[in-house]
């Protein structure tokens, strides 16, 4: 299967997880198409303020990796690392994670949730 960009599927998510601002989630698979493996692929904008509340995973996991930009994130509650390109982030078996964009520009990530 081939999907065009202007063929996905595009969702702001307000406050997503008791953050800030507006989550910009563009869907590279919808969860049907993931034979119940997965409940979210896409490419998450987080613009500068914006963040995604603390939240935990499990039984399902999530993968972030980092496209663009730079966030500001807590895993499991430790202090805050900066992620930046190239970097990843996996989260799963109850533990939480949240990001914020501490910048002046938007931040682009994979967001991958398997369930």
């Amino acid at each position: 299967m081939i999907r065009k960009a202007k063929d996905m599927r595009l969702q702001e998510r307000e406050n997503l997880r008791g953050g800030d601002g507006v989550i910009h989630t563009l869907h590279l698979v919808e969860p049907a198409e993931m034979f119940g493996k997965g409940i979210l692929c896409s490419v998450m904008t987080v613009d500068p303020g914006a963040s995604i509340g603390e939240h935990p995973h499990g039984p399902d996991a999530e993968l972030y990796y980092m496209l663009e930009g730079e966030l500001c994130v807590r895993d499991n509650g430790a202090e805050p690392v900066v992620m930046q390109v190239g970097d990843a982030m996996w989260t799963c078996n109850g533990e939480t994670h949240s990001v914020r964009n501490e910048t002046d520009k938007p931040a682009r990530m994979i967001a991958f949730v398997l369930a």
